[in-house]
């Protein structure tokens, strides 16, 4: 029996190998996969490659004998993906869960040591600032242990280290010093530059699970960079007027929750979206086939 682009399936050596029907029995989608050929031929109405006026010229024709061996390569990379992700989902689910729930903890922390909440509540600060450093350490520790999923993670866990302590110095740093601004631009430079490493990393890490997901992940930079921005502009408005300095306020607070907000549904996403995954049965390497 000869297929659509007219090899036999009698004397193929994949046809075993790949678990092949053929063409004609399988509707041209062998090797579990569609083909190229048998989708060509059905588009141009034609139930085989000689019936076709371009048969002669065809160079996806002419590369029949390779779609085995694509197909080979395709089976071995989806078996080391799932591998992969086999390897990985247990740290991904484990440490991003507990990133998650320490978001809130880390939120807390900063709103106990705005001015507005330490002027009415002087031991707040202290409290605040406790909290701000033990849980910027956990944090640290956490993007630390996903190391083994990407090794970008250990770049972020430093950065978050890094802003940590400084933030630490900067608090026995008297505010009409200039070591508050010549320390505070490179700590929020850091911080920044790290929020864009994890970012990324986690896009990177999820993707092969939710791509809608890591698109979000990608995005989310811009939207600390946004936040960001509007406290700069905060910072001018005060010389423009109250009322648009609280308009641009009420901006900047809102962007900053929203920021907030989405950070955690996305680590609460990501950690149940490898939470909830369990690996396919996949063929071992085909290496092992003889071929």
């Amino acid at each position: 029996m000869e297929n659509i682009c007219g090899k036999s399936c009698e004397s193929c050596v994949w046809k075993d190998q790949l678990n092949c029907a053929g063409c004609r029995e399988d509707m041209g989608r062998p090797f579990s996969g569609p083909c190229g050929i048998a989708a060509c031929c059905r588009e141009k109405g034609h139930e085989a490659c000689d019936t076709c006026t371009y048969f002669s010229l065809c160079s996806r024709r002419a590369g029949r004998d390779d779609v085995p061996r694509q197909e080979l390569q395709r089976r071995d990379g989806e078996a080391a993906r799932q591998r992969r992700l086999a390897e990985t989902a247990p740290l991904m689910g484990k440490w991003v869960w507990l990133m998650f729930w320490l978001v809130v903890p880390l939120e807390l922390a900063g709103l106990l040591t705005v001015d507005l909440v330490t002027q009415a509540f002087p031991a707040a600060e202290t409290v605040g600032t406790a909290l701000k450093f033990l849980c910027g350490l956990a944090y640290a520790l956490f993007l630390w242990k996903l190391t083994p999923v990407l090794r970008e993670y250990r770049t972020a866990a430093l950065c978050q280290a890094v802003i940590t302590l400084m933030d630490l110095v900067l608090l026995f740093i008297p505010e009409e010093s200039g070591l508050i601004i010549l320390l505070g631009i490179p700590s929020l430079v850091v911080s920044f530059y790290g929020s864009y490493v994890e970012f990324h990393s986690h896009a990177q890490a999820v993707e092969p699970l939710d791509a809608d997901l890591a698109a979000g992940w990608r995005k989310l930079w811009k939207l600390l960079l946004l936040s960001l921005g509007s406290m700069f502009l905060l910072f001018l408005a005060i010389f423009m007027g109250p009322f648009i300095a609280l308009l641009v306020m009420l901006a900047a607070v809102g962007l900053a929750i929203y920021y907030a907000v989405t950070r955690m549904v996305y680590l609460w996403r990501t950690a149940r979206r490898f939470r909830e995954w369990t690996p396919p049965a996949l063929p071992g390497p085909s290496s092992s086939i003889d071929l």
